[in-house]
């Protein structure tokens, strides 16, 4: 199978944000070992303008710095690519009260409404700014509760699915609008067909739901649990199916205990 990037994802959101030092001495290390894309991940660590209250106190970047990070991984060869959310996995924003008529319910960001389509262009301005790749992770996984709070209350009950389409053709104009091609992780399609898991065996997403993806998405397969080579082989298969190019998300990781 060929592959146009080899990277990293380096969490910089659910444990400490990484000094820029030392993610400059990441990236020395990454080049040694053949690496040549870092994915920066940041749920609200990074500096949005005029949002004083999205990251507050949680150390995250400022346009400065992410430009420094950036231009070193130029020097290096390696492609910075931002990794943001636009949907949910906004823990800490949805517990500050500023930003909390942005949220649907949990950490889901409220879709259909103009506010949450200004704050997501304010995420895509900055990183514009201070990226000099086009590409981006947009997130969009593991929004179970969509719909299903302020949503329903303003809205009533719709279908996830049809909530989720909707909400993606508008984050996929503003991507588009910055000039960047978005990929998203994938399980919000395969979770409708597999009585809400991701992973499993012989699945295959329906043409009718392949055809309503926008044009400029690709696909993240993410999978940090699988065992079986059959099983990762399957889904691999399923995500080529859907005619998107296809990003493949390991992980090493250690979520229980102190090493």
């Amino acid at each position: 199978m060929r592959y146009q990037h080899f990277g990293v994802m380096l969490d910089c959101s659910r444990n400490a944000v990484m000094k820029v030092e030392e993610v400059k001495r990441f990236i020395d290390v990454m080049v040694k070992l053949g690496y040549d894309t870092l994915e920066l991940y940041t749920e609200d660590t990074y500096e949005v303008e005029n949002e004083p209250y999205f990251g507050f106190m949680r150390g995250g970047y400022t346009g400065e710095e992410i430009r420094a990070i950036d231009e070193y991984a130029r020097l290096k060869n390696v492609e910075l690519i931002p990794c943001i959310q636009t949907l949910a996995h906004f823990s800490a924003p949805s517990k500050n009260e500023p930003l909390k008529h942005l949220f649907d319910v949990d950490d889901i960001l409220l879709c259909e409404e103009e506010t949450t389509y200004q704050f997501i262009e304010k995420c895509f301005a900055s990183i514009a700014k201070n990226f000099s790749s086009r590409l981006v992770n947009i997130g969009m996984d593991e929004a179970h509760m969509l719909g299903l709070g302020n949503y329903l209350r303003k809205h009533g009950y719709k279908e996830k699915f049809e909530i989720l389409i909707k909400h993606l053709y508008k984050v996929a104009e503003i991507a588009k609008k910055y000039g960047f091609k978005p990929h998203m992780w994938s399980d919000m399609f395969f979770r409708p067909i597999n009585d809400g898991a991701y992973w499993g065996r012989n699945l295959h997403v329906p043409t009718s739901v392949v055809e309503q993806i926008p044009d400029n998405i690709e696909l993240a397969y993410w999978d940090y649990y699988t065992q079986e080579q059959d099983q990762y082989d399957d889904m691999i298969q399923a995500h080529l199916e859907m005619n998107k190019k296809v990003w493949f998300v390991g992980s090493a990781w250690s979520y229980c205990g102190f090493a």
